[in-house]
Formats: C-alpha cells, structure tokens, sequence
C-alpha cells in the first residue's frame, strides 16, 4: 500500500487515538479506498482467528503477572490492553514467529476490549450480509424466533416485533462476537437491515457507540447479557431502535 496514513489508520484499528483524532481518521478511512480495504481486512482476520480459538478468562493475578512481565520487557513503554489488530500488523509486517505464538497466547487469556468488541460486531454485521446469510429462521413471529435459539446459544434473547413503530421483525441467526456464541435478532428498517446482537456478559466494558466503516453501533447491558445494535441507519433512528428493545418486557 501507499497511502501515507496507513499507520494512522493502524492506530486508529487498535483503538490508540480518541476525541478529533480518532474522527479525522475515521473519514480519511471513508475516503481512502487502500485504507478502506486495510480495515476490512484486518476486521476479517481477526474474526475469523477468534472464531477457532477457545477462550477463556485468566485470573486477575495471571493478567497481572502478563503485563508486569510485559513492563519489566519495555521498562519505557506504556503497556497497553490488548487490542486486537495491533498485534496482526505487527505479525504481518515480519515481527517473526514468537510473536505469533504469544499473540495466540494472548487471545485465548485475555477477555476482549472496547474497541475489539466494536470492531468485532460491525465485522459480524458486514461478513453476514456480504454472504447473504443475515437469516437462518426467517419469521416475523417472536414465538418462531425466540425458541428457535433454545439449545444453539447459551442466552434465551428477548425477541420483540416493533413493526408498528417501523422495525419490522425478520427473524434471527446465531453468529460469534469475539469468540462468544451470539443471537442475532434481525430486524428490517426500510432498506436497514438492523441486527441485535445479545450474548452472556463476562464482565468487558462495552463501548457506549461506535462507528466502524460507516456503521453505527450502540451497546449496553441488562441483568447478565450484553446487548449491541448495528446498523447503517442514521443516528435518530439507531437511538430510536435502541429504546424500544430497552423499554420492551423481558
């Protein structure tokens, strides 16, 4: 590639800039076809490569014990949570096999973070419909769509038709945020195809919003599940969605 802010974009990827910064970078991404492409495909490899890991929380003291060691490793280096994309770069850019190893090892300790959770759920949203598999039961009907998870994730969704408020229910796949089986409810807004994604929380910080690649994303919890909105609909109408599941019965 040879956009001179490819490193700005990476950075950007691995969650590293914030405020105006991280704006800047998310419309020159918009703007630039190499960089566009750059995002797609680290979104992709890092999904796909924790799609075959199993993963499992470390005990506090374990994390800690990791980053101390990374710490004493770099005395004058601020270590930083693991972000995901960072380490792909740098394995891409020839850092050689061990660090490989120990960014496998790293993913199958470390819960995942804010920002890899919002890339990970817009990369989940995009991959369904480029395949054309946004829909494995297709019905309008909460009482189709709500048992048809029963037994295929470990999370009973709540399932709700908002058609007259124009969030029409369509029906529902099981997909993986970060490694975690998830329920896909999905929804249609026009021409919006609107996913819900809802899986167990395991104690992450979830990002308040995204936006990824033109997509918008809201999080939040309630009681023991983790909920996330993508879509490409406008601010309003995101909000919007976001309150009818928040205010709609268990």
């Amino acid at each position: 590639m040879s956009c001179g802010n490819l490193l700005r974009t990476q950075s950007f990827l691995d969650g590293e800039l914030d405020g105006a910064a991280a704006e800047e970078a998310e419309r020159h991404i918009e703007s630039c076809p190499e960089c566009r492409q750059f995002s797609v495909d680290a979104a992709q490899l890092s999904d796909a490569l924790q799609r075959q890991l199993p993963r499992h929380r470390a005990p506090a003291a374990l994390r800690s014990r990791i980053h101390a060691a990374l710490k004493a490793d770099r005395p004058s280096a601020r270590v930083l949570p693991f972000r995901g994309h960072g380490f792909w770069w740098g394995a891409a850019s020839g850092t050689g096999i061990s660090a490989l190893a120990a960014g496998f090892a790293i993913l199958a300790i470390l819960p995942p973070t804010a920002g890899t959770l919002a890339q990970a759920v817009t990369a989940a949203h995009t991959n369904a419909l480029m395949r054309g598999q946004a829909i494995e039961v297709a019905s309008t009907s909460h009482h189709t769509v709500k048992p048809w998870f029963a037994g295929r994730v470990p999370v009973s969704p709540p399932v709700a038709d908002f058609a007259p408020e124009g969030f029409a229910l369509a029906g529902g796949r099981v997909d993986e945020i970060a490694g975690v089986r998830a329920a896909a409810v999905v929804y249609r807004h026009g021409r919006h195809t609107v996913d819900l994604f809802v899986w167990a929380d395991r104690g992450t910080p979830l990002p308040k919003e995204s936006i990824t690649r033109g997509y918008r994303a809201l999080f939040w919890k309630r009681g023991d599940l983790d909920f996330a909105e993508v879509s490409d609909m406008g601010e309003a109408e995101t909000r919007e969605f976001a309150q009818l599941v928040q205010r709609a019965p268990e």
